[in-house]
């Protein structure tokens, strides 16, 4: 058997990565037709101020292409929206079983072990907290990225490949009652550290 596809993570790396390079397409699709966009938004204001009077029907049709437009992210965002969905429905599976997770270091500790073992594959290397509602979470040889060459050389391409994970992590803590905004951070390859920061309850 190839040794490339062996191992239990073959098929999360090989849909990760398909999902990736189709976000990819995606958006210089849409960076293609961006020309095309600007000229219809412009045309349509010139519309609206020549012709204040205009039809509600035709109003309303060039209403709903604008607010496409806007509904439309990049590929980083889409897929971050993608892990939270996918992270939301994990973590109840892997906790059903728990006794309920009480305060905030509690959770942080269950992502950091059972969650992030039955995600990620393996615990992390390092959990540290600055007591103000900020987490750092370090895993020395984060999986999605040790096909990389290990040190700086793909350190910037590396981000869109943590965008999903991010997703992932933040989904998981919403679901466990934490809301939070997860970044990611590399400076040599493998090793991330994700930046959760809770959101202060007023």
């Amino acid at each position: 058997m190839n040794a490339l596809v062996s191992g239990p993570c073959f098929p999360f790396e090989f849909l990760h990565a398909e999902i990736i390079r189709y976000e990819k397409q995606r958006e210089i699709k849409a960076n293609d037709l961006e020309v095309e966009r600007t000229d219809k938004r412009k045309n349509w204001i010139e519309q609206m101020r020549s012709n204040p009077q205009m039809e509600v029907s035709l109003l309303d049709e060039q209403l709903k292409s604008v607010k496409q437009l806007f509904i439309q992210g990049n590929a980083e965002t889409r897929l971050e929206a993608l892990g939270y969905r996918i992270g939301f429905v994990l973590v109840e599976k892997i906790a059903k079983d728990l006794p309920r997770l009480i305060t905030e270091l509690e959770r942080m500790k269950f992502l950091c072990k059972e969650f992030w073992t039955a995600v990620f594959g393996r615990q992390v290397d390092n959990l540290r907290t600055n007591h103000q509602g900020i987490y750092v979470v370090q895993d020395n040889k984060f999986f999605i990225l040790t096909s990389f060459p290990e040190g700086k050389q793909y350190v910037e391409e590396s981000a869109i490949y943590l965008a999903f994970p991010c997703g992932i992590i933040r989904g998981a803590l919403y679901n466990l009652g934490i809301t939070s905004l997860v970044t990611s951070s590399v400076e040599n390859v493998p090793a991330v550290k994700f930046h959760v920061h809770m959101q202060q309850k007023s």
